[in-house]
């Protein structure tokens, strides 16, 4: 038995959303366990940073203290960002590549790769606590100033960037490297193989080039980084990385990772989509419009948001030259080329096979056209016109936000469909669509509402909203944010009273096995 696999036994909660008995467990588990930790895990951190993003407003209401309001900020944007999005990505993610290859998630590296996270995000966590309080954009020197400043201590500051540490690994170097083990290297077992995939399938070849992504353009963050945190442990003297500590040097790294984390896990996530959509076409083909259109759009969508992450630079002049902040606005609306072909290419597909609808599949849509949204408001703040007015506004943590919340829905509607396959039990389709209504419904009025209070001028990092009339911005924002809550939480109700499948048959309610 899998360490993996004797935690979610014996963790309350966790033995319920993925039931692991002598009966019906966890199915298949050398590919499965692994993935369902990580899974499982990113739904407790989704829940803290559920109850920080609605303590948020209730602070401003309630003229609870600065403090406090900084704090909650932090510990949500942190929360939701790495160990919930991204580790839900990750845990989905790694068990297609593993049916799909037919390969074991067993061993040091898949256990490297959730320790990594989640060590590393309760390690900030604890940090974001004890007053480390920065926005997700890490602007260097900032956690150093706020040492000279008395607003945290020496050793929050370390105990910050080591917990930093470890997420940056995991996304940048031992992520990435299991993907690409799985799907480049090992023996395939025939035991494990639920359905094999090659690289000229659109989902496979879009985990492919995010993990290249990840690894490629995360090193120069990776170094900056390793050379700090060497530095402030007293290894290496200060002064042997001045040059890593210039804002210009530290700024351009964060921003071409950041920026291209984005864009990496768009292409995960445009790919679960690809992959999953033809298991529900109602003729049974199972097969895009285009395998062709699909793979163009994910090379378009590679190539053009490498460079579009220079937009963000709208304010380092003569550091960049004008040329290159729109070269980044121009990239930013290549980026749209490639969604309009993959919207084309869903479109087409559902068009000429009809769709059996599932909530799974729902939700996926749904978190799909979300993310559309959040593209548009992106290229809006890309234009270096309209990013002076914006950048620094309630618009950008809506677009911030609304990616996060995009992807994960999309990746929620993907483990609807594979969910029956890791543990060999059924999801009740009531529970499933109201749970995605509101979901829905939650997450797009709270997009809409920061992105209007943006417009509004709403400042992104304030802690007094009644100072500028943005209070009723704060209040629908509560709103939209409870109605949400209420949807993950069905969700989540959804997963513990799963019932066990006795057989899968033709026309069953639950879906056909997954990749």
């Amino acid at each position: 038995m899998l360490t993996a696999t004797k935690i979610l036994q014996n963790t309350p909660i966790f033995n319920r959303m993925f039931g692991v008995d002598e009966k019906d467990g966890l199915e298949l588990e050398e590919i499965n366990s692994w993935p369902a930790l990580m899974i499982v895990t990113s739904f407790v951190w989704l829940a803290v940073a559920g109850l920080f993003g609605l303590a948020m407003p209730v602070i401003q209401h309630y003229h609870l203290g600065t403090g406090f309001f900084y704090t909650a900020m932090t510990a949500h944007g942190a929360a939701l960002a790495f160990p919930f999005g991204f580790q839900i990505m990750v845990g989905v993610g790694l068990h297609r590549a593993a049916g799909c290859s037919g390969k074991p998630l067993s061993g040091w590296l898949p256990a490297a790769v959730y320790l990594s996270m989640n060590v590393g995000a309760a390690l900030l966590t604890v940090a974001i606590l004890l007053g480390f309080n920065v926005s997700l954009v890490l602007m260097y020197p900032l956690p150093v100033v706020g040492v000279a400043t008395g607003q945290w201590s020496y050793s929050t500051l370390l105990l910050a960037f080591t917990g930093i540490a470890g997420v940056l690994i995991h996304m940048i170097v031992l992520y990435p490297i299991l993907l690409l083990k799985l799907s480049f290297f090992g023996e395939k077992r025939e035991d494990l193989l639920l359905n094999e995939r090659s690289l000229d399938d659109p989902g496979m070849l879009g985990m492919v080039l995010a993990a290249l992504v990840l690894l490629v353009m995360g090193t120069p963050i990776l170094i900056v980084a390793s050379y700090i945190l060497t530095a402030l442990y007293g290894i290496i003297p200060l002064d042997a990385v001045a040059w890593a500590t210039k804002p210009v040097v530290f700024q351009f790294a964060f921003f071409i990772f950041a920026h291209n984390l984005m864009e990496a896990m768009a292409l995960m996530v445009i790919s679960g989509v690809y992959a999953t959509m033809p298991l529900y076409l109602a003729d049974g083909t199972r097969e895009l419009y285009s395998k062709k259109i699909a793979n163009a759009a994910l090379w378009i969508l590679l190539l053009t948001s490498f460079s579009s992450f220079l937009h963000h630079f709208f304010t380092m002049f003569p550091n960049l030259p004008a040329t290159l902040i729109y070269h980044g606005n121009i990239m930013s609306w290549g980026t749209g080329i490639g969604s309009a072909l993959s919207i084309f290419t869903i479109l087409a597909t559902a068009w000429k096979h009809g769709l059996k609808v599932r909530p799974g599949l729902t939700l996926a849509f749904a978190g799909f056209a979300l993310y559309i949204l959040d593209g548009a408001s992106a290229v809006v703040t890309s234009n270096a016109t309209w990013t002076f007015q914006l950048h620094g506004t309630m618009w950008q943590s809506g677009h911030t936000m609304t990616v996060i919340l995009a992807m994960s829905m999309m990746w929620m509607g993907v483990l609807y469909h594979h969910y029956p396959v890791m543990t060999g039990r059924k999801l009740s389709d009531g529970l499933g669509n109201w749970s995605t209504i509101l979901f829905v419904f939650g997450s797009v009025g709270a997009a809409l509402v920061m992105l209007a209070g943006g417009a509004d001028g709403m400042p992104r990092r304030h802690a007094d909203w009644d100072q500028g009339g943005w209070m009723p911005w704060g209040d629908a924002i509560f709103f939209f944010g409870a109605i949400m809550a209420v949807g993950l939480v069905l969700y989540a109700v959804n997963l513990m009273k799963s019932q066990k499948i006795a057989v899968y048959t033709e026309g069953a309610m639950a879906p056909e096995p997954a990749e």
